[in-house]
């Protein structure tokens, strides 16, 4: 049986993450870092896409039953990098 989430095959979900991360490699909020330091320029330029390389990643994983495990490790690892990006988006450092 084919995995799925939402009726779509988790193959095409991390298609489509793999696409978004993409698109943030090319766009990302550099209006928001005219004075930023370069650890923050670091994160805010580069962890967004990575959030959604980890995402998926987690998705190619969960195809395989037995490597759900690891499939949730790499998913809190996209909510920890998304949040490390968040705070950098509003936090000056």
């Amino acid at each position: 049986m084919e995995a799925k989430f939402l009726g779509v095959p988790l193959l095409v979900w991390g298609g489509l993450c793999l696409l978004v991360a993409a698109i943030f490699v090319v766009v990302w909020p550099k209006d928001r870092l005219a004075d930023a330091s370069a650890l923050r320029l670091f994160v805010v330029r580069w962890f967004h896409a990575l959030v959604w390389v980890f995402l998926a990643a987690s998705c190619f994983l969960r195809i395989q039953p037995a490597l759900n495990g690891l499939a949730n490790q790499v998913a809190l690892a996209a909510l920890i990098t998304y949040l490390i990006f968040m705070a950098s988006l509003f936090v000056r450092y």
